[in-house]
């Protein structure tokens, strides 16, 4: 099993020194875009997209804290060939969908995501915190606060998206469902029609137990595999996977039992992948380069780690998990805590309240001479509300 050797930071790609302060992607002119978080990573017809969660406008837009915010979609401006060669052109050369308007003194403002429901739908069932002042029901069709992508894939043209419902007392993430991007562009809007519900947690009838709310997507063979989570950073990781030929309709799921090693009914309890609870966000990609399938993920319950597993099938077994970072490291901390709010170059974190969460892995590796492969993932901050371009090396 491959050994952590050590972590670097590359850039933010949004804000530098504090929230307001451009970095070289200048978003808060370009696309009118001043905080952020997630940025999953998705290569799609020579084009890297990545899909972020809710986003706050840097003026007159979208206020941060007062307003439920948005979804965003940026992409590299080179292509996605360029982001294999260095991903950090992300630092310069990272784009936003926008609109055909511009607000302020602000080139043009950033497209938020819009959904259009099934055919004899409400727009309510899947959108239940929509943008805009909270409880106004001013942007319908536009994913709030939490309603956020947890996983996307590409497969016949189009782009597909796993997206997060939220309910409102407690507020908490309860459901997901499957969205689609018929026609995607470096040009066009956002404009998703959604599929179906694929599960719930509002009740105890799940279609998939309530186990698949966060939901990473990995296209393998006639598959895409979903590995989900329940309760909010509060689960271990469950397996189910769906044929790509039935993307089109509801249902068609099969979960894995780990303890069994068989595909199951969608119904059946399941012993999951990863057992260890209280998982964030997770990405899951397989790199040719090393044969081997990796997934990343947030741990709150390991001091708020961050930890790479590896797997030769998708379905595993995994390993046991590797420390990437943890925010209980002293020298963790020494490089990356702000200095109270200022947070100048490697700086990330106000660490006394805030940390890391949201960590994504670029579709490619690097392999080096020497034997040793780094891969490069977006992670976002909180406070300052950011996301940051980081590269792990493994022996």
């Amino acid at each position: 099993m491959p050994s952590f050797d050590e972590l670097a930071f590359r850039c933010k790609l949004v804000s530098d020194r504090n929230i307001d302060d451009a970095t070289a992607n200048a978003t808060h002119v370009r696309a009118n875009l001043r905080g952020t978080d997630l940025g999953i990573p998705l290569e799609h017809a020579g084009e890297l997209y990545l899909f972020f969660g809710d986003t706050a406008g840097a003026q007159v837009i979208w206020p941060l804290g007062p307003e439920s915010l948005p979804d965003a979609v940026g992409y590299a401006a080179s292509g996605a060939a360029a982001v294999a060669a260095d991903p950090t052109v992300l630092c310069s050369e990272l784009r936003f969908l926008v609109t055909g308007g511009a607000s302020g003194t602000a080139q043009a403002d950033f497209a938020g995501a819009h959904m259009t429901p099934p055919a004899g739908r409400a727009i309510g069932e899947f959108v239940r915190n929509p943008s805009g002042p909270r409880g106004a029901n001013a942007f319908p069709n536009l994913p709030g606060d939490f309603e956020v992508p947890s996983g996307a894939f590409s497969h016949g043209g189009s782009i597909y998206l796993f997206y997060t419902i939220i309910n409102h007392e407690p507020f908490e993430m309860r459901g997901s469902y499957l969205a689609r991007w018929g026609a995607p562009s470096t040009t066009g809007l956002p404009n998703y029609q959604i599929a179906y519900h694929v599960d719930q947690r509002f009740d105890g009838d799940g279609a998939l137990r309530g186990d698949f709310i966060n939901i990473a997507a990995l296209v393998d063979g006639d598959h895409v595999y979903m590995y989900g989570t329940g309760a909010y950073r509060a689960s271990p990781v469950h397996l189910a996977r769906k044929r790509l030929d039935s993307l089109a309709t509801d249902g068609g799921y099969e979960r894995f039992d780990a303890a069994t090693r068989a595909w199951v009914g969608p119904r059946v309890a399941t012993t999951p992948i990863v057992p260890t609870p209280h998982i964030g966000e997770l990405s899951v990609r397989y790199f040719p380069a090393i044969d081997r399938y990796v997934m990343l993920d947030q741990e709150v319950s390991a001091g708020n780690r961050i930890a790479a597993r590896f797997a030769e099938a998708p379905e595993g077994p995994w390993s046991e998990p590797v420390t990437v970072a943890t925010m209980e490291d002293p020298a963790f901390r020494a490089r990356h805590c702000c200095d109270g709010t200022d947070c100048p170059g490697a700086r990330l974190f106000e660490c006394q309240h805030a940390g890391f969460y949201g960590t994504y892995m670029l579709p490619s590796l690097a392999s080096h001479a020497d034997g040793s492969f780094s891969i490069t993932f977006v992670m976002s901050t909180w406070i300052p509300y950011n996301v940051a371009l980081m590269t792990a090396t493994f022996r």
